[in-house]
């Protein structure tokens, strides 16, 4: 594998990235295949509240990750929440997760967020970040307000 490059995601990468979130997802939802790219570049054009960063090699998209800054109230501070991190299949365990992270968390220190956070139900992604540094912190809960989701 040659050597890799995280980046900030351009709006060309949209496609690239809404295929990588349809491939993850048909594993986990086969049936629900929404169409993400308008959102996509919703977000690519917000960067004040969000950053999809890309890691690539060989001109390949090999991971991808969008991070979400809030004001957060009640610690009164800027903080981050990591939306999602995904790794094509041959790509994981080579360090691009890390890698993906290690920027993410850069720029949001830059940024000046005083806290990142993710949420996960898989196992091994939470062994991942745990082994990143993360630590646990809680329960994530959540309650569908809409119907699109309603079935998964």
């Amino acid at each position: 594998m040659q050597a890799l490059k995280t980046r900030l995601a351009e709006k060309k990468d949209a496609r690239t990235i809404e295929n990588m979130i349809s491939e993850w997802s048909k594993q986990q939802w086969p049936t629900w295949q929404p169409e993400r790219a308008e959102t996509i570049l919703e977000v690519l054009n917000n960067r004040q509240d969000h950053l999809i960063l890309v890691s690539e090699t060989s001109g390949e998209i090999v991971g991808v990750l969008h991070l979400i800054f809030y004001p957060d109230v009640l610690l009164g501070s800027l903080n981050c929440h990591v939306n999602f991190l995904l790794v094509k299949e041959g790509y994981r365990g080579k360090g691009v997760g890390s890698g993906l992270l290690d920027e993410a968390r850069n720029r949001a220190k830059k940024k000046g967020a005083l806290e990142m956070h993710v949420d996960t139900k898989f196992e091994d992604a939470a062994k991942f970040y745990r082994k990143y540094g993360f630590k646990d912190d809680g329960v994530w809960l959540e309650i569908r307000l809409g119907e699109k989701l309603a079935d998964l």
